[in-house]
């Protein structure tokens, strides 16, 4: 009897599961067949019976991810589509997280495309990050999933992560170097970054394609054009683009488009009739300009009833153009353009929240600098520029890798000088120092930027280092918090740390220099139109000193002269405070300001003079007022001492018998011994290249079998803020090719990154017997406790005193320059007898 009913018990479950999995499929069909016919109401019904009543796993993960394509993809509903798309994830995660099936990684991609729709791009980047992730550990399971990667490569596109972007597809073109969507991407990438020599391989790759599907690379090439100011060769383009693009949407073959993809049809053709817009308004045809225009509005709000994201922004970049326009033509409408722009952004930041979001911020920028731009209210002007100050303090410095970080920087020039220029004006017109200290602001955080974040320990990420990262709301937190000043920061900073020293920052347009900053304990504005031949005199002084002539003429001083009496503020002039930190950028990086002259003669017998490679990263730098000092400890490296610097160990034995010479004077001797000093010596070569991080630093050759030098990377991820001071007595040291937005990116730089106090370094060639004399005065000074930039004048008029006949040639001891922090190294007692009772004289 018990046998028997346990044979009827197992019959039921056999035909039971039989008839639910009958049950599942007339469903499963039922689904499809509506969704084929487009009636996705009764595909969602037919989907959510499945989902409720299945007993089958795969057949539950099918019918909630195929609800989750047909709410964001079909009916539009992103938040009902994301949460669909969630319970599958979650599905898989809980019930099957040994044997995962492909539709896991499909799933977190729909959800980083719908997040990214939304303008949620943490949400976004996390949803894709976990299915990258997947995919990369477990390749062979999931050799389907690698489009994954496709995904990520759009979202690091947008936030301009375009170094990132570039690893990913690069590793897409390794699988299929034959993939339109990927080669076209790639070439989008290459205009971005202007890599003219990769923009000519893929579009040879390209061009070999049988089909090029929506024709994405010519509109690319249309940008290429009109980044190059071709204007016909970009209409051209754009519009074969369009013509690619309607022919294949009219014939998409077997192909059935969702009605996401139709909507965002409407923002390429849209972004396409505004580009030849910009193109027109190249070539001045008005006309033609605002024809385009228009037909950009037409397209962008059919499109708008599918408000993504893209759709808003390219919505409030159109209006934009078109309030530019009519402003340009005096033209009154009833219609206010910036205010549509202004409703649409409002609306996407309801949405946005606390999201880290680069393009919504770039909107706010742009759109708060036109609203300025476009008020005639001088109150409102103010308002609305120093919004999008604000705005751009925060978007500038979110990148992952430097490359990317000063390209936005590159981007925004033009608006950061308008509000220089407006802000100085303001100040002019009204004395009010509030706006002084605006312009102080906005200029000495446009300055190396770079420098703060590499040395805080953020170096720049591979996509296998970000991949990997666990935490990356701490890594996001650490690179989208550098510590630009506020105005009320500055003038906290210099009353405590100013007393007897002044700070001048200089700010080169097109329409003149500014120079502020803080001069007798009060701040200051000035302002001057630069002569015509002044790149030229620049240029002139910089080839001088760069090619290291010994035999100057006259006028080679009186060149410096030109400059310096050019240079010098009027309220320095008189000054009491004979210590003065320079701020310089563009250009004038290039000068030491110490070999410039006044009528009063040299910079350097009217000043003790050092450098700020910006007052930001000077402010996180600096030692605390009550701070004890240690001793001082000098190591001092001398490898080519018995090779080709024969004065360099002389140079040492002045200041040290810490010394590594010759053999010993190897990267791992130096390495090792580093950590018990607070100054490094190296009295060596350095190579110097066009690209920083091709720059570096030699120690012992040896027979070159091991590793004999650091690079400009391998420096500048070290973590040396022990260190008071390095000096490289090293040629063209303070050297290397000049990055707007950063400044100069010499091996003196590298050090800065790696959280050095303050580095010595030659702008030149250097002689190392003239260098070997003043460095040991300059460390006599600096142990009895001056301040550094006291001690290297000190050092260099001690230099004058003993060769009267060298001081009128600079190039003999103008080349070193002291950047960072200037304080003493030592507090002896006779530095404080000095001060305390002799006449502070120079």
């Amino acid at each position: 009897m018990k046998f028997f009913l346990f044979l009827t018990f197992i019959c039921f479950l056999f035909f039971s599961a039989k008839a639910q999995n009958y049950d599942d499929a007339a469903l499963k069909k039922k689904a499809f067949n509506a969704f084929n016919n487009r009636e996705f109401d009764s595909s969602i019904y037919y989907f959510t019976q499945i989902e409720k009543q299945t007993k089958n796993l795969n057949n539950k993960i099918f019918s909630q991810r195929a609800l989750g394509h047909i709410y964001g993809k079909e009916k539009l509903d992103l938040t009902k589509g994301i949460t669909w798309l969630k319970k599958t994830v979650e599905t898989i995660e809980t019930e099957s997280n040994e044997n995962k099936p492909s539709s896991y990684t499909l799933s977190l991609q729909f959800l980083g495309d719908y997040y990214l729709y939304l303008g949620k791009n943490d949400s976004a980047e996390y949803f894709l990050k976990k299915g990258c992730l997947t995919y990369l550990n477990n390749k062979e399971k999931f050799k389907n999933s690698y489009y994954i990667l496709s995904k990520f490569n759009t979202f690091f596109y947008r936030r301009k992560e375009y170094n990132l972007s570039k690893e990913i597809l690069n590793t897409l073109i390794q699988k299929n170097n034959r993939d339109y969507n990927i080669l076209s991407n790639y070439l989008s990438l290459c205009i971005q970054i202007n890599d003219s020599l990769e923009i000519k391989n893929t579009v040879e790759k390209i061009n070999k394609l049988e089909k090029t599907r929506a024709g994405g690379h010519f509109f690319y090439l249309g940008e290429y054009a009109l980044k190059g100011l071709h204007y016909n060769e970009a209409i051209e383009y754009y519009n074969s683009y369009i013509k690619q693009y309607n022919f294949f949407f009219q014939n998409p073959g077997d192909y059935i488009y969702s009605n996401d993809e139709i909507k965002i049809r409407h923002y390429y053709i849209a972004r396409a009739y505004l580009q030849i817009s910009q193109c027109y308004r190249g070539l001045e045809n008005d006309s033609k300009r605002l024809e385009y225009l228009l037909k950009a509005k037409r397209e962008i709000q059919k499109g708008l009833s599918f408000p993504t994201q893209d759709m808003n922004v390219m919505a409030s970049e159109i209006y934009r153009a078109l309030d530019i326009y009519h402003h340009e033509h005096e033209i009154l409408t009833s219609i206010s353009y910036i205010d549509s722009a202004q409703s649409l952004i409002e609306k996407q930041l309801l949405v946005h929240e606390k999201d880290t979001n680069q393009v919504l911020l770039n909107q706010l920028i742009l759109q708060n600098f036109y609203k300025a731009e476009f008020s005639g209210d001088i109150v409102e002007q103010e308002k609305y520029y120093w919004q999008s100050y604000l705005m751009l303090k925060k978007f500038v410095g979110n990148q992952y890798n430097d490359d990317d970080q000063l390209y936005q920087f590159k981007n925004l020039r033009e608006i950061q000088d308008q509000l220089v220029i407006f802000f100085t004006r303001l100040y002019k017109g009204s004395n009010n120092k509030e706006d002084l200290y605006k312009v102080l602001e906005i200029i000495e955080n446009s300055k190396s930027n770079i420098l703060y974040k590499r040395s805080q320990g953020l170096e720049n990420l591979t996509f296998e280092q970000y991949i990997k990262t666990p935490d990356l709301d701490n890594l996001r937190n650490k690179i989208n918090s550098p510590p630009l000043l506020s105005s009320r920061e500055i003038q906290k900073y210099f009353k405590e740390y100013y007393d007897g020293k002044s700070f001048v920052s200089y700010y080169p347009l097109k329409e003149g220099l500014i120079m502020v900053g803080y001069i007798d304990g009060d701040f200051f504005l000035e302002t001057k139109c630069l002569p015509d031949v002044w790149n030229d005199l620049i240029k002139s002084v910089h080839k001088e000193l760069s090619e290291s002539n010994l035999f100057i003429d006259r006028s080679f001083n009186h060149q410096l002269l030109e400059i310096g009496e050019f240079l010098v503020p009027d309220k320095l002039k008189n000054a009491k405070d004979k210590r003065v930190v320079f701020s310089p950028s563009g250009n004038l990086t290039f000068i030491p300001f110490e070999i410039l002259k006044t009528g009063k003669g040299y910079y350097l017998e009217q000043w003790a003079i050092s450098y700020s490679f910006s007052l930001h990263h000077e402010y996180s730098i600096q030692r605390p007022i009550d701070e004890d000092y240690d001793p001082i400890e000098i190591l001092g490296v001398a490898p080519y001492n018995k090779i080709n610097l024969p004065f360099s160990l002389d140079e040492l034995k002045a200041f040290t018998d810490n010394i590594l010479s010759d053999k010993e004077a190897s990267m791992e001797n130096t390495l090792q011994r580093i950590n018990d000093i607070n100054i490094l010596h190296l009295a060596t070569h350095t190579t110097i290249s066009k690209t920083a991080k091709d720059s570096n630093i030699e120690f012992y050759p040896g027979d070159k079998t091991q590793k004999y030098s650091l690079s400009f990377n391998e420096v500048a991820n070290k973590n040396l803020s022990h260190l008071q001071l390095v000096s490289l007595s090293s040629c063209h040291s303070a050297d290397g090719p000049y990055i707007d937005g950063e400044g100069i990116l010499s091996l003196q730089r590298a050090f800065a990154y790696a959280s050095v106090h303050s580095i010595l370094a030659s702008k030149w060639d250097v002689n190392d017997e003239v260098s070997s004399i003043i460095m040991a005065s300059f460390y006599d000074y600096i142990k009895q406790g001056w301040e550094k930039d006291i001690a290297l004048q000190k050092a260099k008029k001690d230099f004058w005193s003993d060769n009267p006949s060298l001081k009128i040639n600079p190039i003999y001891w103008g080349n070193i320059v002291l950047f960072g922090d200037s304080d003493p190294i030592s507090s002896s007692s006779l530095q404080k007898t000095l001060i305390e009772y002799l006449p502070f004289e120079f």
